[in-house]
């Protein structure tokens, strides 16, 4: 297939590594003159051109033959013939893949039995046009009697089909017939005038099927580039190419090309910044990049500054002909005008979408802002993906583009009033709430008396592991959302500490404990009323989270001070929690005298109890610290007790977390053979299941049973398989502990280095949370 001048000597100078600027400091030609070779502007340049520039681009003979080839004139053309393409741009860059495929289509045109179409697609400001053109200016010369441009108008105002028609016409030479407003008649005229012609014709911005059905040729040899903001799904044999935004690098090219490469070269860090500012759109990063101050000395990183500051953005992504905010304003503006049933309905909700926080948002949050039922949300959220102001990144989920973002922001600014966003965010914020305690309800034994109110607005889902794989999925809204309300008036406090609670809940099934616990941590510093009803229990969620992480000491603590708060409200179930936990917390800091008084207390409260959803728990307590006394006739029945109670209730021989706690406590109290049996098996477990928090803690208890049994090469090889794990885990604060027992290990082993390396990666990390094993780790090196 034969490319254009442009399009070759383009792809060359990139492959040299040149600026428009060098190439013409190189071949002695003016700027100006590489501007309009590679825009198309000029295509067919005197040999003695040709010559410079296949000097200055130490092109190989093949590569100067190709070049001059592409610069000849086309045998045979006819003058007067319509050559319509708008210029293409001097900076076009990027999209080598995309513009490779449409050109190859394109090329085939004089081999197809039937009219070639390509339907190129995308959000405003992607760089649909400019595809588009540079790919039709590449192939212009594949088609002899000429190039035909008309733009639909799509966004704002529609051409009509008699118009559109009437303009082909004219054209093509074709006369105008008597009777204008005759569509058919016209579109016969049109094929007619087409048959046994190879045309190109780009039509652009179309805003429906019908609008371009009537102007695609009748017979072979012709092609058809149509962009569009929608999918035009139903167009019968066309070839849709979507595009996304550009990847980092690209945009960084393209911005190079407004700038100067050696600009964005010199403040690689500030580029970066501008373009990611500029969402990556091709748009934004050409308009961003003629700004005046990014001419000016380090004018990337005053631009960066300005782009930082949302409210500016949009001051500096205009221009004179179309900012980036009206292109995106018109797919807006096209559906509040639009006389399909519900278009007008998805441009009110647009504005409510915008509000969403985050890199994305579910659709069943979405229908609760938009207060519509599931079915009725998903059927206008696919509408605003169809018109390219939504991305669906997953099965239910929905994401908006930070620019297409701001603009919604702007139109609910304007047409919302601050209370109406307000309970808007109140709405998204009633969904996970309902959604947490609906987990509760549904995974756990005992749920409190309040969560059939909190969780009213989930009560559609039935099963327990739909709720917390959804609540999973959507940990990073949750914190956010949390951390939100906890800067919020008194009911949006409360909310927080209801739902951080909630939190707490679901990381005993998904052990997600980090997040739990500095949302704990964040909610309990925030609330001002110290008799608050979710105090102890806030404090006791704190609690099972610090010792989840191994932080028993701060666990000790929180518990000390939930304890009569509990005694307070005379809540026994919540003081046999609180008892329980702190038992085993004062063995894990080396207080087992302590915990002898704290779990005959527990014991002779249990059995008053109505509810005994807490008896396992309490048993396996009871057994960890007869362990650790030395009673093992007490330890072992009290470990059967926690398996009869867990067998006869169908959970087989226990909850995971429960077996590990017993699997050590045997190795503790020196039963080696049966706890390691019983780690073991979790260990396997955890991997048949593929739950990484449950194999972490696994392989972290094997090392230290085997560890505290001499075997330090085998307790190496299980720290060893944990470490990944925790690396790749960072908010659970695993990786320090490991690392510290690896480099003590190491140390005893003859591997100093090793060691070393190991204790200061440890004391890096101990020091981001100012843990006080820091400084007992300098101690050691």
């Amino acid at each position: 297939m034969t490319v254009s001048f442009g399009h070759l000597l383009k792809g060359f100078r990139a492959r040299a590594g040149l600026t428009q600027e060098g190439l013409a400091y190189r071949a002695d030609l003016s700027t100006e003159a590489i501007r309009a070779l590679e825009g198309s502007r000029r295509r067919h340049p005197r040999l003695t051109t040709i010559a410079q520039l296949t000097s200055a681009l130490a092109l190989s003979q093949a590569e100067a033959e190709q070049l001059s080839a592409a610069a000849s004139r086309t045998p045979g053309k006819v003058s007067g013939v319509p050559q319509q393409l708008p210029p293409a741009l001097v900076d076009f860059t990027g999209r080598t893949a995309e513009l490779g495929e449409l050109c190859s289509l394109l090329g085939k045109a004089g081999d197809s039995v039937g009219v070639v179409i390509s339907a190129v697609g995308g959000m405003g400001g992607v760089g649909k046009t400019a595809l588009a053109v540079e790919a039709c200016h590449s192939v212009a010369d594949h088609y002899p009697d000429g190039q035909l441009y008309l733009n639909l108008g799509g966004g704002s105002a529609p051409v009509g089909t008699a118009e559109s028609l009437a303009t082909l016409l004219r054209s093509l030479g074709v006369p105008p017939s008597g009777d204008r407003d005759d569509v058919q008649m016209a579109v016969g005229r049109y094929r007619t005038a087409l048959a046994g012609r190879r045309v190109l014709v780009l039509l652009d911005d179309a805003a429906s099927l019908e609008q371009v059905l009537p102007l695609i040729p009748g017979t072979a040899g012709s092609a058809v580039v149509i962009t569009s903001r929608i999918p035009l799904t139903a167009l019968p044999g066309v070839r849709h190419l979507g595009l996304e935004v550009l990847s980092e690098e690209e945009a960084l090219r393209v911005l190079g090309e407004v700038v100067g490469h050696d600009r964005v070269r010199s403040d690689p860090e500030a580029a970066r910044e501008v373009v990611r500012r500029c969402g990556l759109l091709p748009l934004a990063v050409r308009i961003a990049g003629g700004h005046p101050s990014s001419q000016n000395s380090g004018g990337l990183s005053v631009l960066a500054r300005l782009l930082a500051d949302d409210g500016g953005r949009f001051a500096v992504l205009s221009g004179p002909a179309a900012g980036v905010g009206v292109s995106i304003g018109l797919s807006v503006q096209a559906l509040a005008e639009s006389n399909r049933p519900g278009d007008s309905a998805c441009a009110e909700a647009f504005a409510v979408l915008a509000l969403f926080d985050g890199d994305r948002f579910p659709l069943r949050a979405a229908a609760k802002v938009l207060e519509l039922s599931l079915d009725d949300a998903e059927k206008l959220l696919e509408r605003l993906v169809d018109v390219q102001l939504l991305e669906t990144p997953a099965l239910y989920q929905y994401r908006m583009h930070d620019l297409v973002r701001d603009v919604g922001r702007q139109r609910a600014v304007a047409t919302l009033a601050a209370q109406e966003r307000k309970a808007i965010w109140r709405r998204e914020l009633s969904c996970y709430s309902s959604m947490l305690w609906r987990s509760s309800e549904l995974q756990s034994r005992y749920s409190p008396p309040e969560a059939a109110t909190w969780s009213t607005g989930a009560r559609d889902i039935a099963d327990g592991d739909t709720a917390a794989d959804w609540l999973t999925s959507e940990l990073g809204n949750l914190a956010r959302l949390i951390r939100t309300a906890v800067e919020g008036d008194r009911q949006d406090r409360l909310t927080a500490a209801r739902m951080a609670w909630g939190m707490h809940r679901l990381a005993l099934v998904r052990m997600h404990y980090a997040e739990a616990r500095d949302l704990l941590l964040a909610v309990l510093g925030a609330l001002d009323e110290p008799d608050n009803e979710l105090d102890d229990r806030l404090l006791l969620g704190l609690a099972y989270m610090y010792a989840s992480l191994d932080q028993y000491a701060l666990a000790v603590g929180c518990l000390e001070a939930a304890l009569p708060l509990a005694r307070a409200r005379g809540d026994d179930r919540q003081v046999l929690a609180c008892l329980l936990d702190l038992a085993y917390a004062l063995v894990q800091i080396g207080r087992s005298a302590d915990a002898v008084g704290v779990g005959a207390e527990m014991m002779a409260l249990l059995p008053g109890l109505t509810d005994q959803s807490l008896a396992p728990s309490a048993n396996l307590v009871a057994g960890v610290v007869a362990g650790a006394t030395g009673d093992l006739a007490g330890q072992r029945a009290a470990f059967d007790r926690v398996l009869s109670i867990r067998r006869a209730g169908g959970a087989g021989d226990g909850p995971p977390m429960q077996l590990v706690y017993m699997g050590f406590s045997l190795v503790e109290s020196g039963q080696y053979e049966r706890g390691l049996a019983m780690l073991t098996g979790v260990l396997d477990r955890a991997r048949a299941d593929g739950v990484e928090m449950l194999e972490l803690s696994a392989l972290d208890h094997l090392g230290r049973a085997w560890q505290q049994r001499g075997d330090l090469t085998r307790a190496r090889e299980y720290f060893e398989l944990a470490l990944p794990i925790a690396i790749r885990s960072p908010r659970e604060n695993r990786e320090a502990d490991l690392r510290r027992r690896l480099g003590t290990i190491d140390a005893t082993l003859g591997r100093p280095d090793s060691a070393r390396r190991h204790w200061v990666q440890a004391i890096t990390l101990y020091d981001r949370v100012a843990d006080p094993a820091a400084d007992e780790i300098r101690d050691l090196l």
